[in-house]
Formats: structure tokens, C-alpha cells, sequence
């Protein structure tokens, strides 16, 4: 019984494990079947299919987005290089144009500054000594200064009148800061006027350039039979280097209307000659100056008023400088002596006539800009006068101041006279103070 029972728990206990174990199979089946979804377990051929060509469209797909990404960016990059490319290239050419402009317009320069080089120092010449009555023993060669600017122009002057402000034994035109005015005819590669301080003037040239004709300013003088219009008209004669040989000087003259303006003609005038001579180095050796006197009318004759040569020698860094009148005057003939410093200062003029009546120095002090700054006169060795310079800043008014110092037989000046003002002054004689100026 005891064994029977046992049996049949055994029975009861398999069923019931049995029973379990089918249980869990069916939940595991189940399971299995949601967790292996999609997984390549076993499927139909139809439903493999599917997927491969889903998967196929959305390769073709990304692989079409994808290139179509990268061709634009590629023409992107393209178009980028093209414009940098563009860009530089532009660049490049706008440089060589500038430069080839720049190139272009500084050679023009230099060819305008070359021709000024060339043609001014000619014209220049001849005007100054048609003007001045002095001797202009040298000239100065222009240079280019740089590539842009001339040098000044500057001329050597022995002077007849020393009492002058500045420095009066040279001429000195500006051609840089102050540049002159030109007119120039572009066809025929001429210079037809110039118009500086000083210097006003019209040009005319015959076919071989060897004569020069100089037109300068009108004016109205007054003549015994009433107002007449004069017309200042110069000759220069040009030797083969361009130096002026013969200068002839003539106004011609017209009526003058009641408005001083240019009436019928009347008659020309030849009022002056002058006629020059050089060493081989260009150095003025002779030069002599005729001088007609006036005329009233055409019908009067010429006639020669004074005629005077000079000679030149260049001793060192002095010009010695002979004048023979003709006919002879042993009072006005005799010898000048100009002497020079190293920088072409004056230092002193004297003279002394063939009589030996007339036999004086001027001593010629400058400041350090080279300007007189004292004349001291000096007659048969006794200092009897001297002139004071005085200069004022440019912005000032007033420019310049002289004062004229007298001297007595004691060597001391006791009178002063401003030549400016007017005013004067004298000192004590007691106690050498000078009294205000009146």
C-alpha cells in the first residue's frame, strides 16, 4: 500500500513537471518568434527580394544626393580659384599700367626738363645782357636736380652801381621753388615767352636760329611834339655756341591816341649796340656798348653819344676790367679790380682813372647768407663814408634798411642817416652818444 502510494505521487509529480515544461516551451516559442523579427532566419525568397531592392534605391539614392553634394562643391571651388585667379591677374595688369604710366609720365618730365636745359641758358643770356648795363662775365650751366626739378640759374656780375642790397655781383633766377612762366610752341620745339621777377619778354627766331628777336613791355613817353608810343624791339646775334655776340637795341615809336593806345607809326629807333667776346672756355674777354642819342623825329640823324670798350683778365679769383672811351677821356678811362672769395663773394671793387685823379675801394662785408651786410668807401685810402644793410624777416613789410654813416678826418662818424626813414641822428662829441633819431 505504502509502495502504491509512492507510486502514484511519483506519477503525479512527472505529470505536473511535464505539464511545466510545455508551458515554458510554448512562452519560449513566443518570444522567440517577436525577438528574431527581421533577423535573417528563414524567410521567403519574395520577401528577400524586397528588402535587397529597398536597400539598392536608398544606395542609388545617397550615392546620387551624395555626388550631386560634391560636384557643387567642386564648382564652388572652381569658380573660387577662377575669380582669385581673375582677380591677380587684374591686379598684375593694373601694376604694369601704373608703372608703364609712371614710367611713361617721368620720362616725359625728363624730356621737358632736358629741353628747358638746353634752350633756357641761351635766352636767358641774351636777355639779361640786352637789360643790364653791367658786365655778366659768366653763366652757369642748368642742371637737373633729381628727375623733376632745374637748378638755378645763375650769372656773374661785375657791377658799376655799389651800393645794392643782397648780392648784386650775381644774378640768380629761381627755376625751381618760383618757377618762371613759359610759353612754349610745341610744334616747332620753341620757347616764345618767358615771364619772371625781373624779366618779361616775347621771342622770335629766324629760320637758322641765330638771330633772336626780344619784344619786351610798351610805354608811353613824352616828346616836345607830345606823347608817343614806344615799342621796346632787340637783335641778339648768336655765334656757334649759342653765346650772344651783338646785341642792337631799338624802340620804334607811334602815335599816341588819346587813350594811350598804339597810334600810326612814326620811325625806329637804334638806341644801343653792344658787341661781346669770349676765351675758349666761354669767359667775356671784350665787350664794348655804343649808345645813340636820342631822336625826336625820323628825320633827325643819328648820332653816337658815347662809346666805351672794356677789356677783361681773370687773375686768380679777381677780374680786372679796362675801360677806353672813344674819343679818349683820361678822367673816365682807367682800370677796375672786382675781387673775389672762393664762393664767388665780392670782396671789395676799386678803381683808379688813367689821371690818377680818381683812385677809390669799396670793401664789401657779408652775413652768412652771403647778402651785404656793409659798403665801406674808401677814398685815396680814407674811409669816408659806409653804408649799413639792415634786413628784415621775410614776412615783414619792410625788407630792407640802410643807413648811410659819414665819417670826419678823425676816422669817427658822428652823422647817420637812415635812407629808409628819412630820419637822422648825431653823437656827442664829448660823449660819443648818439642822440634819437629825428
Amino acid at each position: 500500500m505504502k509502495s502504491m502510494n509512492i507510486g502514484m505521487i511519483r506519477q503525479k509529480t512527472f505529470f505536473v513537471f511535464f505539464v511545466i515544461l510545455l508551458s515554458l516551451n510554448f512562452i519560449c516559442a513566443q518570444s522567440g518568434t517577436d525577438t528574431l523579427r527581421g533577423r535573417n532566419l528563414y524567410r521567403p525568397n519574395s520577401e528577400k527580394h524586397q528588402n535587397t531592392d529597398l536597400m539598392r534605391e536608398s544606395s542609388d539614392t545617397l550615392k546620387g544626393v551624395n555626388q550631386d553634394s560634391i560636384n557643387a562643391r567642386l564648382q564652388f571651388i572652381r569658380d573660387s580659384i577662377s575669380v582669385r585667379l581673375q582677380f591677380i591677374q587684374d591686379s598684375i595688369l593694373a601694376r604694369e599700367k601704373f608703372v608703364r604710366d609712371s614710367i611713361q609720365r617721368r620720362k616725359e618730365i625728363l624730356d621737358s626738363l632736358t629741353f628747358l636745359k638746353n634752350e633756357l641758358p641761351p635766352l636767358l643770356e641774351a636777355s639779361l645782357k640786352t637789360f643790364s648795363e653791367d658786365v655778366i662775365v659768366t653763366n652757369n650751366t642748368i642742371k637737373i636736380v633729381g628727375d623733376s626739378i632745374l637748378s638755378d640759374y645763375t650769372s656773374l656780375i661785375l657791377p658799376f652801381t655799389i651800393d645794392q642790397p643782397y648780392a648784386p655781383w650775381k644774378s640768380v633766377m629761381n627755376l625751381s621753388d618760383k618757377p618762371i612762366k613759359l610759353s612754349i610752341d610745341t610744334i616747332k620745339n620753341k620757347i616764345m615767352a618767358i615771364k619772371a621777377p625781373g624779366l618779361s619778354c616775347s621771342f622770335a627766331y629766324n629760320t637758322r636760329n641765330t638771330i633772336l628777336i626780344i619784344s619786351s613791355k610798351s610805354s608811353i613817353v613824352s616828346k616836345s611834339s607830345g606823347k608817343q608810343y614806344k615799342i621796346p624791339i632787340d637783335s641778339v646775334w648768336f655765334d656757334h655756341r649759342r653765346k650772344a655776340i651783338k646785341i642792337k637795341r631799338y624802340f620804334e615809336f607811334y602815335q599816341a591816341t588819346g587813350q594811350y593806345q598804339k597810334g600810326a607809326y612814326l620811325f625806329t629807333h637804334l638806341t644801343q649796340v653792344k658787341q661781346f667776346e669770349y676765351d675758349a672756355t666761354g669767359h667775356l674777354t671784350r665787350y664794348q656798348i655804343t649808345n645813340f642819342c636820342d631822336r625826336e623825329k625820323a628825320q633827325d640823324k643819328r648820332k653816337v653819344c658815347t662809346n666805351m670798350t672794356f677789356t677783361i683778365q681773370r687773375p686768380g679769383n679777381s677780374y680786372m676790367l679796362t675801360r677806353t672811351t672813344d674819343p679818349a677821356n683820361d678822367f673816365a678811362d682807367g682800370k677796375f679790380t672786382y675781387e673775389f672769395d672762393s664762393d664767388n663773394n665780392l670782396k671789395s671793387v676799386s678803381f683808379v682813372n688813367n689821371k690818377n685823379s680818381e683812385n677809390w675801394k669799396t670793401i664789401v662785408e657779408v652775413n652768412e647768407s652771403g647778402y651785404v651786410s656793409r659798403y665801406v668807401y674808401q677814398n685815396k685810402g680814407i674811409v669816408r663814408k659806409t653804408l649799413l644793410v639792415n634786413y628784415y624777416p621775410e614776412k615783414t613789410r619792410q625788407k630792407v634798411e640802410t643807413i648811410t654813416c659819414l665819417f670826419e678826418d678823425d676816422g669817427v662818424s658822428y652823422y647817420q642817416v637812415n635812407n629808409t626813414t628819412g630820419k637822422t641822428r648825431e653823437r656827442n662829441r664829448l660823449t660819443m652818444e648818439w642822440s634819437p633819431w629825428r
